[in-house]
This record gives C-alpha cells, structure tokens and sequence, in this order.
C-alpha cells in the first residue's frame, strides 16, 4: 500500500450515500463490499490499523485481497502534485484520499446509467432496487447486501422488468443493451485484451441514452481513471463554485478543467469532497 493512506476519505463517495448503496457500506470505520469473484458472491470488510496497513476479512478468496485492494481502493495510486493553488491546498489536506472505484467498466457504466441527473441519494436507492431484482440479498454484519447483476443476467432481461427499478424507459432499455454488449463480447471490460477506454467510449455512445457525462464517469467511478472528467456534472460545477466562484456555467468548467489535465479525475474527486466531506 501506498502511504499515506486515509480508508475514511478514500471511501467519501460509499458515506455520501448514507447506507443506500445496494452493494457498499461504511458505518463505525469499517467498509462492507459485496460483488462478484471468481464467478460467485463474495464479501468483504476493511478496517484501517494505520497508514500502511489494513485489515481485510470476508468470504472472498484473502490471495486475492491485495488486486482488490488495488482495483477498488486505489492503494497504490500516488496523490498527484498539482500547480492549481486550491487543488494544490486540497492534496494537502486530503493526501491520504485514493481514488475508490468499483474496480470494473461494467459496473461503472450501469452506476453512471442509473446515476444520469439525480442525485446521490436517489442513485442509490434506485440501483439498489436495480440489483435487488436479480440476485438474492447477502447479509453482512446484519445488514443486507446485493451484488451487481451479470451481463448475461441483463442482457436477458426485459425492459419493462428493469423498467419497475425506477429508471427511465430509455434508461432501461440502455441498461439492457449494455449488458448484451458485455455478454456478447462486443464491450470490453480493463482486464479484456485490447481494452481501449476511448474506443468503448465511442461504442457505447452508439446506444440510445449514454453520452459524454456517462461514459467518463464510468470511467472515473468504474476504473479510477485519473483524467476521467465528467463533462456537464451540476454537482461537480456547484463544488467547484465553492472556491472558484467566478466558474458560473458547465462550459467554464470544462475550459477551466484543462488546466487541470492530466488529473482531472483526481481533481474531481477532491472538489467533491470538499464540498460532501467524509465519515472519520
């Protein structure tokens, strides 16, 4: 693990939701996560000891705690040095903060599907109706707990099934497209050969719905890319507001973004939570 470490403010974005997220959780210091390995449900808990070290328990297999710890956590992602001052005061402050993912394209698109123009809160609970229609609850330190669905799972489903999680008819349709183009081998996920976010950015833009704030955003929340910029994100443009208040509009905060190249994921997620704060 990369020190320093800050497990609390890593894991900001899993407290913003205040326990709706379907598959995540942090209560009392301790991060719960359920998902998929290795083709079966897992779980797993994090607590930190110190700024080196972790405690890692669950069901999932612990020789593969570390890969993880890496794809979710970040813990080997650097804090990037910025020449902005705000950002550069914010690194400061929050050096411990990595860039917490869901560790899979997948899931970052069927989050960024969901998450289209509403807010944290009601992405939330909808994507946890969302899961809960596919596989059965897992319970972790009494509380229950819902994996993602797989892309067979959505590619077989019906609109109109998706439909009664609370998105949108295009919405609906968009998510079972995507899970058909995972199933089918048409979208690639970063552990695929040949993986190219811009080119699974181009076909994803081809399905009805999806545009440039969803496929950079499952970028940034699915694979913790460091320049991931979510173009035309109110939230990110009212945090920004906060200490750049000149930045009045979308369009000034893409121009202002630049500047920011080629972290400008890391300096999203530092707005954000300066803006939402975190749970330590």
């Amino acid at each position: 693990m990369q020190p320093p470490f800050d497990l609390a403010r890593t894991v900001a974005p899993v407290w913003w939701a205040r326990g709706r997220w379907p598959n995540v959780d942090w209560q009392g210091g301790v991060l719960s996560w359920v998902g998929w390995e290795q083709n079966r449900i897992v779980w797993r808990s994090v607590t930190q000891r110190d700024q080196q070290t972790l405690e890692v328990s669950g069901s999932g297999d612990h020789a593969l705690d570390d890969d993880w710890a890496s794809r979710v956590l970040g813990v080997a992602a650097v804090m990037p040095k910025f020449s902005h001052a705000t950002l550069k005061d914010f690194a400061v402050e929050h050096s411990g903060m990595k860039p917490w993912s869901a560790g899979s394209h997948f899931e970052g698109i069927i989050s960024s599907v969901v998450g289209q123009s509403i807010s944290v809160a009601a992405a939330a609970t909808t994507e946890r109706r969302l899961y809960g229609l596919f596989n059965k609850a897992t319970d972790v330190g009494g509380r229950d707990f819902w994996p993602p669905p797989t892309p067979l799972q959505l590619a077989t489903a019906e609109p109109a099934h998706v439909r009664t999680s609370g998105v949108t008819a295009t919405r609906a349709s968009a998510l079972v497209a995507v899970g058909n183009g995972f199933a089918c081998g048409q979208f690639l996920d970063s552990v695929d050969p040949g993986f190219d976010p811009l080119l699974e950015g181009v076909k994803l833009r081809a399905i009805s719905g999806i545009g440039p704030w969803t496929v950079r955003s499952a970028l940034l929340w699915g694979l913790a890319e460091p320049d991931a910029h979510p173009t035309g994100d109110v939230a990110l443009l009212r945090a920004v507001r906060r200490s750049l208040p000149d930045v009045e509009t979308l369009k000034q905060l893409d121009r202002v973004a630049e500047e920011w190249r080629p972290h400008r994921g890391w300096a999203a997620r530092l707005f954000w939570l300066d803006l939402l704060g975190f749970d330590g």
